[in-house]
């Protein structure tokens, strides 16, 4: 299928495909006239990336585990510990990142208060 095909099936924008394929994760077959084509479990591979790229991963931190991506019959079991690597380095990851706008909020938050109490006359 062309790129475009594989774009309007999977929601991704032309852009995106061409960068997935650019970084590493996808592949294609050229034409002589140089058209990118993508075998129909394409649709499937760029889906998971997708899910992956929502869930917060980044291209980097999709790239070592992209084998693990393409068709295969959906056995839980036979899932790789290097997926469930990924995802424990990733939920670590916004957990920190949680704790750190938190801290960043409360910072707000206080200064706003305080803000307010000294325009409402409360202050020295």
């Amino acid at each position: 299928m062309s790129i475009g095909e594989l774009a309007r099936q999977t929601g991704a924008s032309v852009r995106s495909l061409r960068h997935y394929e650019q970084s590493g994760l996808l592949s294609s077959v050229r034409r002589e006239n140089g058209y990118r084509l993508f075998d129909s479990s394409a649709v499937q591979f760029v889906e998971r990336i997708r899910v992956l790229l929502r869930n917060g991963f980044t291209l980097e931190e999709i790239r070592p585990v992209v084998s693990m991506l393409g068709p295969q019959p959906p056995d839980l079991r036979s899932i790789c510990g290097d997926v469930i690597a990924l995802y424990h380095d990733k939920l670590g990851e916004l957990d920190q990142r949680i704790e750190a706008l938190q801290q960043i909020r409360d910072s707000a938050a206080a200064r706003l208060a305080f803000l307010e109490e000294q325009r409402r006359g409360g202050g020295p």
